[in-house]
Parts: structure tokens; sequence; C-alpha cells
């Protein structure tokens, strides 16, 4: 076993000195004859990140935290062993270091996990059979966009981003499933339905005294999306968040995901459901371009605790996000500045209290990028404010990230 390990680390840095050393800075192409074929490769984030002092995510921090670690670092390997059967899967780790989280099964604060596993049935281009682990095909910004890709530093805020979790069921954005897909009239039009396992066993809160999510009846999960493109189509299965000027997108997604007789918070017989509508624009100006994304999100009995609001398992709630940026003209030294803003609010309807609860998130930032998204460096500043009656703080957030990878 130790001889594995030390050959897996050889495997592990070779490949990376390759892909280093790549003029084409692609990952490493791999043929065994005409129809079998692959491609590996690497891809890393490191994240310095400053949190403001204050009452948040289920605990107090008394004192300002200065926080390092991996964001994430994934291995990847894709590829075909017929025309019409290929795979993909990402082998990774997640906030490795992060104060206070340790999910090691996931990948979580330390351990290995397999991020992303399927194997496609490419019947044809408007007819693909996908099972394994994925993408829940939910929103554009984490159903479908690749976060190696992102205009911003990291998610929106009810997506995972910035250091919160995700408030539908999911393994770290993924379920286990199987998904059929396509992008027929070529490629105008993009659909995707996935039927899952979501909420699954029974969760209960620290304290054991209330079911925060359970599935009694073992129901499946129905989850589908579909997008329009009006301008160059997005037929892949990962999009971009910005294309850097190389790409004129327009396109308008609509996203459906329900899951019934659940108990949330300790009810029993609730039906969830979430729909979402989103637009994308990425497009040329003069030397420079533009990227502009807007989503708005309803959620009928939410499925999740969310650690930075109000949102809790069995809530309603009302989310949108509006993020921009602009790829600058001219470069300075090696790359080329991207200057970005998002905002963000989640206003929660408790059932309670007769009283909704809002928590908005601002956040202006700047990537500075030498070789597209494979390597740039990324700033931001985040603030997050909480409604005045909520029972937790405004807090700042400063994120230094670097972005390596092949």
């Amino acid at each position: 076993m130790k001889k594995l390990a030390v050959l897996g680390k050889m495997v592990i840095v070779l490949l990376f000195v390759c892909g280093m050393t790549s003029p084409s800075w692609a990952g490493i192409k791999i043929e065994i004859d005409e129809q079998t074929k692959g491609e590996v490769g690497i891809w890393m984030q490191t994240w310095y990140q400053y949190v403001e002092d204050g009452k948040n995510h289920g605990k107090i921090n008394e004192e300002d935290l200065n926080d390092f670690m991996i964001r994430r670092a994934y291995m990847y390997l894709k590829g075909q062993v017929t025309d019409l059967v290929s795979f993909f899967t990402h082998v990774a780790s997640d906030r490795v270091g992060q104060e206070g989280l340790d999910k090691s099964g996931l990948g979580l604060g330390s351990g290995v996990a397999w991020r992303d596993l399927w194997i496609t049935l490419n019947l044809h281009e408007a007819l693909k059979i996908q099972m394994g682990r994925m993408y829940v095909p939910l929103t554009r910004n984490y159903g479908t966009t690749s976060t190696k890709c992102m205009l911003t530093t990291d998610l929106p805020f009810l997506q995972g981003g910035v250091r919160s979790n995700i408030f539908y069921a999911q393994k770290v954005g993924r379920d286990d499933s199987v998904t059929i897909w396509g992008n027929p009239l070529d490629g105008l039009l993009q659909y995707r339905f996935m039927v899952s396992e979501g909420v699954e066993g029974k969760t209960e809160n620290e304290a054991k005294t209330v079911v925060i999510n359970d599935n009694p009846e073992d129901n499946l999960r129905f989850v589908g999306r579909l997008s329009l493109s009006l301008l160059e189509p997005e037929t892949s299965w990962f999009n971009k968040g910005t294309y850097l000027g190389k790409k004129k997108v327009l396109s308008f997604g609509f996203g459906m995901d329900s899951q019934d007789d659940l108990t949330l918070n300790d009810r029993p017989d609730e039906d969830n459901f979430v729909w979402t509508l989103d637009a994308f624009f990425d497009h040329p100006v003069g030397a420079g371009a533009i990227t502009v994304e807007a989503a708005y999100i309803d959620i009928n009995n939410c499925t999740q605790n969310h650690n930075y609001s109000e949102l809790k398992a069995g809530d309603d709630a009302e989310n949108w996000y509006i993020n921009a940026g602009y790829l600058l003209p001219g470069s300075i030294g090696p790359g080329r500045l991207q200057p970005f803003i998002r905002y963000e609010t989640v206003d929660v309807d408790k059932r309670d209290v007769d009283k909704d609860y809002e928590t908005d998130v601002w956040t202006a930032g700047l990537n500075y990028v030498m070789k597209g998204h494979n390597c740039k460096i990324t700033a931001d500043y985040t603030n997050i404010d909480q409604d005045s009656d909520a029972s937790r703080d405004d807090q700042d957030i400063v994120t230094f990230q670097i972005t390596i990878g092949f």
C-alpha cells in the first residue's frame, strides 16, 4: 500500500510537470486506438480569507479569522472507449484547511473524494444518457457552469459561495442519478432531465432533537433544465462563467426541482419544489469583453439549513443575484485585468413568525488573467448585510485566490 501511495504521488507530480512544460497548456492526451482515447489534467485554487468576527453559521467567532486553505484541488480524467461510450471523473478535495470544517467522506476540509463520475451513452447530439454522480441541472451557476471558469471568485452565496452552503439536497453540488440531455436544433436548445436520490436518510441537528430532513418513503427526486442560446450555442456539459471575449453568448435558462413527501424540520409530508429563471450575456466590446449574469430562484419547502442566512429546512424563500464584469483592453505585464461585481439577496418567509428575514450580499473584485482560466489571480471584498431583526451579525470577508491548471 505504501508503494502504491508513493507511485500515485509520483504520477501526480509527473503529470503536473508535463503540463507546466506543455506549450499548449492543456491536459495530457492519451490515445490507445482510433476509438479509445482520453485526457488527464490537474487544476487548483489556493485561498487566503479574512473573516470579520460575529455571530453566524451556528456559532460565534469571537475574534477575526485569518484562514489559509486549498479551496479546490481537482484531478480529472475523461475519454471515450468507443464512439458511443464516454466517461468523465474528478478526484477532488475542497476547502482543505478551512477553519471548523472537516467532512472527509465528501472531500471537504480533508480527504479525497470522487467529486464527479459518470458514463455517457452518446446516442446522438440531441440524445445522451448519463449515469453516475454529476451536477444537479437546476441553476446555471452551479448547474452547468464549471467552477474552473467563473467570473467571480466563488459561487453565489446561496449555492455554496464565500463560506456558506447549498440550499438544495446534494453531495457537494452533485447528486447520484441518471440524466438524459442533448442539444437539438443545432445547439439552439439544450435540455437536461435528471432522476436522482435527493434527500435520502434522516439528518438531525447537533442536539438530535429536530429532524432537519428525511425521506421516509424513499421518493425519487426530479430535476429539469432548459436553456435557449440566441447567439453562439453552448453545447457542452460544463459552461464558462465568462468567455473572456472568445465567444458571443446570449442565453436564457429555466429549471425545476421537485421531491415529494419529505420530513422537513420535523414536519412530515412536505413537498419540496424549486423553480428558477436565469439570463447570461457575454460579448466582446472593442478590445475588451463584457459579461452579465442574473438569476431568480423561488424555493418552496427548502430541504437544508443555510449557515449564513435565516433560511432553514421547511422555509420558503426567494433568492436573486446579478453579477457583471468587464475584461479591460490591453495588458499589464503578462496579464489583463477584469473587475467584477455581484449583488445577491435571500428573502426568507418563516412559518412560525409573521416576518420575512432578508440577507444581502455585496461583492466587488478583480481578476488578473494571465492564461485564461488556467492561470489567474483574484481578490475580492464581500459584505454580508443581515436583517436588523435577525439573530446574526453583519460581516466583512476578504478573499485572495491563485488559480492554475492544465
